[in-house]
């Protein structure tokens, strides 16, 4: 299932629609497979389900969904090997990578610019090995938003561009386009595309140690190199980093890494906690551009901790009797890169997925002191999906809880506020993977569970009623109630909570109730029932 969400007043999330697909057996259910979720410019969503039997599996299959026209859902059959595990577009939003656990990775590109026709030209081979992380080489814009001059009527004035280099530039300084990819043994593996249309590839060992790589990351960085942040999956394991450069010689691909700073999570360093949370499930970048923070969380069977650590230049201390020889050295003190640990959460419920703003606002004093004074949140928030169903909006840096909502398929009992809320007997649906989107004001989330779309499934009994004369008449009901979902899902959205954590049931649940036990059309005896305040537009 896919819920879409967008924002409402009090910095909660309003859900806009749910998509639902028809259900499996469980038996048909990859628990071991994991979600990948992407969401393009052009509010294309890209996702792959966990759905395997003996006549077909859906792991190997790219689903494409457009947000405006959220019945039209289109299936390419990728002709992958094995279950995809990385999906990533573009900047531009018309060209998706896909790559599995075989390591075959594979470029998509729109056909006669239509969101329903896709097709593959292009793609590189890691024989056998899994692809954890995947990323397009960066072409060197980077905006940033200044939350101080969001009033602003020139869209120029709210944005500036920030000075940042592209991975690897053609003669005359234009970006040169291609991917980068991490798998699972340690290996990255880099392809450019040239003009010509020739693929240029080359895969080379981060480290002349190699390990298995269970978690990985990109980033880049402004004089245009790129960061790879990898972990064995183990909390008492260091989080490794590694400086990525990317060349063209005599006309081939060239690789050299360097080993970065590491780091262990704090958990593992609390006696109290040093054996409470062994695995480290989640590990992200807060940006693509930002490769000097990173989010990081590790969990056990039931519960989760999250950290925001920072890497940032530090004085190095030197002995007096180095700086009477050298003065050099103490009129410029040395610097080391060392990662700081900026903020941590309390013991959570189990994190299933993480979703990261992309907004690029400005990070500044000045505009975080606005963005709290206006109660800005777009870009300041990312989203944490726990097992219980639960999502929790927090602060990027603080990690502090701004909003808590519920999975449509996870309502929580009436009388227990939303912290509280217990632990059902069955399993709970959750979201294995979710993104927001560009402008961070949605939010789309695929769960363990799937179901058929109502609204696709209208949309094809209209058209088939068409081709009879006998059942062309009831073509106008179909789409009359087409028309009826629409407006209701319209004025629903009108309905706001007047409480950060709302009751079981939201305003549009609660008017859906009484329009179905009031059979009276006079307005005015149905909408008592209902809070003023709630109202709100």
């Amino acid at each position: 299932m896919c819920d879409l969400r967008r924002p409402a007043a009090g910095g909660m999330m309003d859900l806009a629609y749910v998509c639902e697909w028809e259900k499996w057996s469980k038996s048909t259910h990859c628990p071991s497979v994991p979600l990948a979720c992407a969401w393009s410019c052009r509010n294309l969503i890209a996702f792959t389900m966990d759905l395997r039997s003996d006549d077909q599996d859906l792991t190997r299959r790219i689903h494409i969904l457009d947000t405006e026209h959220p019945w039209d859902l289109h299936s390419i059959p990728s002709e992958h090997r094995e279950a995809i595990t990385c999906l990533e577009w573009d900047q531009s939003g018309s060209r998706l990578l896909s790559a599995d656990a075989d390591g075959q990775i594979k470029c998509w590109s729109m056909a006669d610019h239509l969101a329903n026709s896709w097709e593959s030209s292009v793609g590189s081979l890691v024989e056998g090995d899994p692809i954890v992380a995947l990323s397009w080489l960066h072409n060197g814009v980077k905006l940033a938003l200044h939350v101080e001059k969001s009033g602003a009527s020139s869209f120029g004035e709210k944005f500036s561009r920030v000075k940042f280099s592209p991975s690897l530039t053609l003669f005359g300084g234009k970006p040169m386009e291609g991917w980068i990819a991490v798998t699972v043994s340690g290996l990255v593996t880099v392809s450019l595309l040239k003009p010509s249309g020739q693929v240029l590839t080359s895969t080379e060992s981060l480290c002349r140690l190699r390990g298995r790589v269970a978690l990985a990351d990109i980033a880049f960085t402004g004089g245009g190199n790129i960061v790879v942040a990898t972990a064995d999956g183990s909390s008492a394991s260091p989080v490794q980093f590694y400086k990525v450069c990317v060349s063209v010689v005599s006309e081939k691909c060239r690789i050299d890494t360097e080993i970065l700073p590491s780091l262990f999570m704090r958990c593992t360093t609390d006696l109290n906690r040093k054996d409470k949370f062994p695995a480290i499930t989640h590990l992200k970048f807060l940006a693509r551009d930002m490769s000097e923070q990173v989010l990081l969380c590790a969990s056990s069977q039931t519960s989760s901790i999250v950290e925001c650590w920072s890497l940032r230049k530090e004085g190095l201390p030197v002995n007096n009797i180095f700086q009477q020889i050298s003065p050099v050295v103490g009129d410029k003190q040395p610097t080391i890169l060392k990662w700081r640990i900026l903020s941590a959460t309390n013991d959570l419920d189990r994190v299933s997925a993480v979703a990261l703003p992309k907004l690029p606002i400005s990070l500044t004093n000045t505009d975080l002191k606005v963005a709290s004074d206006t109660q800005f949140y777009p870009g300041l928030g990312l989203a944490l999906a726990f097992h219980d169903g639960s999502v929790h909006i927090v602060h990027r840096l603080s990690l502090q809880t701004m909003a808590v909502f519920y999975s449509s398929a996870a309502p929580r009992p009436v009388d227990e506020p939303a912290i509280k809320r217990p632990r059902t007997a069955g399993p709970a649906v959750h979201f294995k993977a979710m993104q927001l989107s560009w402008t961070s004001l949605a939010l789309v989330g695929i769960d363990n569970q799937s179901k058929v779309l109502s609204t696709r499934i209208l949309a094809m009994k209209a058209s088939l009623c068409k081709l009879s004369p006998c059942t062309v008449t009831r073509v106008c009901d179909y789409h009359t109630k087409l028309f009826l979902i629409a407006i209701s899902s319209t004025l629903k959205s009108l309905l706001r909570p007047h409480f950060l954590n709302t009751p079981d049931k939201s305003p549009g649940d609660r008017l859906t109730e009484i329009c179905a036990k009031i059979t009276d059309v006079d307005i005015d005896k149905v909408m008592i029932n209902l809070k003023t305040e709630e109202f709100v537009l």
